[in-house]
């Protein structure tokens, strides 16, 4: 009995102990929320990183899953004040189409011009939405990078029946001493008709991966062209004016009627906010929802709004198979 009455008196000590505390919920003004890159080359299909999205941001305290919007006006301005750039909103198969209304749900636009800017020239994006303020964002496009060497050695076979290829990819760049430069490197698989084959792709599983003399592969990665996740920026800060080496381990993943040929290098000299967004996103990605993990705010160049105007300078470069 004593025993009860002791357990009785230790719940009733611990329930009195709880507190409820009222937490007051920061207001929070929708804005308007986007990411485009602007390139020196017309948007490229396999490039799907770089489109254009617009939504709309929410409360830190909201449960819905965010959306995309269709009802936004986007255009971009040169120098001069001119339009150069319009931008429609994308029809997704299977959405609405069988009555060719615009896709409001995902939010994803084309571009009607196929613009490609200018290195150095200087360009404003500015969007609006109704019931949201207007924002803008501006930018210089970057110098294009020197790509001094670029090679594949396979590891195994090269097997025109076969899917994959494992290799050691390599690309050098040639540093300007004379600025701080940033860049992003992908590369991609063509046919002997310079047709898509497939994917360059890091191979996560090997040995060499996680341990390299010549390069520190936290910076000097290939990214991947398709997913936000996957973007790797590094810049010369440590390295200004040398020879920057991105050398990986890598699986040529694909197929088609012809056998590949080519890999083809993009190396992307990418703006100081390109490469402040990409790190914390990157950032961000890493805490996994982690209620210990220090904040990780995203950057953002849009005013008033949220998101990133990025800029990339694109030069490429085909390593034969």
């Amino acid at each position: 009995m004593k025993n009860i009455l002791a357990l009785c008196c230790a719940a009733l000590a611990f329930s009195s102990c709880e507190t409820i505390v009222d937490v007051d919920v920061p207001p929070h003004t929708p804005r308007l929320a986007l990411t485009y890159t602007l390139s020196n080359q017309p948007p490229a299909k396999f490039f799907e990183v770089r489109n254009l999205f617009v939504s709309t941001s929410q409360g830190v305290l909201e449960l819905k899953d965010p959306v995309g919007r269709g009802d936004a006006t986007v255009e971009i301005f040169n120098e001069a004040g001119q339009v150069v750039e319009r931008f429609r909103s994308k029809g997704q198969p299977g959405f609405n189409s069988s009555t060719g209304q615009p896709d409001s749900l995902y939010g994803y636009y084309v571009p009607t011009r196929n613009f490609g800017g200018q290195p150095g020239s200087t360009y404003t994006l500015r969007a609006s939405a109704p019931g949201v303020e207007a924002v803008e964002a501006t930018l210089t496009l970057p110098a294009r990078a020197v790509i001094e060497t670029g090679s594949f050695v396979a590891t195994n076979p090269v097997n025109p029946n076969s899917r994959g290829i494992n290799g050691r990819f390599r690309c050098s760049i040639l540093d300007n001493a004379a600025t701080t430069d940033y860049y992003l490197v992908y590369a991609r698989v063509l046919d002997r008709n310079g047709e898509y084959w497939g994917e360059v792709q890091y191979d996560y599983n090997s040995p060499s991966n996680g341990s390299n003399s010549d390069i520190n592969l936290n910076r000097y990665q290939l990214s991947e062209a398709r997913g936000l996740y996957s973007q790797y920026p590094f810049s010369d800060v440590g390295g200004n004016g040398q020879r920057l080496a991105v050398s990986n381990d890598v699986y040529l993943n694909g197929g088609g009627v012809l056998e590949p040929a080519f890999i083809e290098v993009t190396v992307s000299s990418i703006t100081p906010d390109t490469y402040r967004f990409y790190q914390s996103l990157q950032r961000y990605y890493n805490t996994d929802g982690n209620p210990f993990a220090e904040p990780a705010p995203l950057f953002s160049n849009i005013r008033p709004g949220y998101g990133l105007f990025g800029g990339a300078t694109d030069v490429t470069y085909r390593i034969p198979l």
